[in-house]
C-alpha cells in the first residue's frame, strides 16, 4: 500500500461526536482523537505505530490521512508530547505542527516529573 493512499477506519458506529475516536490504519498503527470540542472544532491527537513499522514514514502518513479525512469536522489538532520524546516531536514538526506551549513537570514518569510540549496545527 502506498503511504499517500492510506485510509483510516473506525469501528462500526464509532463517531467523534462521543468526544473521542480511535481510527485504525491496519496493520501499521492507529490514531486517537480525544478531548473533542465541537464548538471550537478542535481535539487532541495521539498516534501509535506498530514497532515493526516504525521509522518507515507510516506515522506521518497516518497524520496526513487524518487531516484529509477529518478536516471538515476539525479546525485545530494538538498533541501533548513528553519533552524527552524527540522522535514524536520531530514527527509532529515534520507534519507541520508548531510548538505552542511548554508545561513544566507535567508528566509523572516513574518517580519523577518531566516537562510536556504542546504542539498544534490548524487545518
Amino acid at each position: 500500500m502506498e503511504q499517500d493512499k492510506l485510509v483510516l477506519t473506525a469501528e462500526e458506529g464509532a463517531s467523534l461526536s462521543s468526544g473521542s475516536l480511535r481510527l485504525y490504519a491496519l496493520p501499521y498503527g492507529c490514531v486517537d482523537l480525544y478531548s473533542y470540542d465541537p464548538l471550537n472544532r478542535r481535539c487532541a491527537v495521539g498516534i501509535m505505530v506498530a514497532r515493526e513499522h516504525r521509522r518507515k514514514g507510516y506515522a506521518l502518513a497516518i497524520l496526513q490521512a487524518l487531516e484529509r479525512q477529518h478536516s471538515m469536522a476539525i479546525h485545530t489538532l494538538y498533541a501533548d508530547i513528553a519533552a524527552t520524546n524527540t522522535a514524536s516531536i520531530c514527527l509532529f514538526l515534520k507534519a507541520g505542527y508548531e510548538e505552542c506551549g511548554h508545561f513544566k513537570e507535567w508528566l509523572l514518569v516513574g518517580d519523577r516529573y518531566i516537562d510536556s510540549i504542546r504542539m498544534q496545527k490548524t487545518l
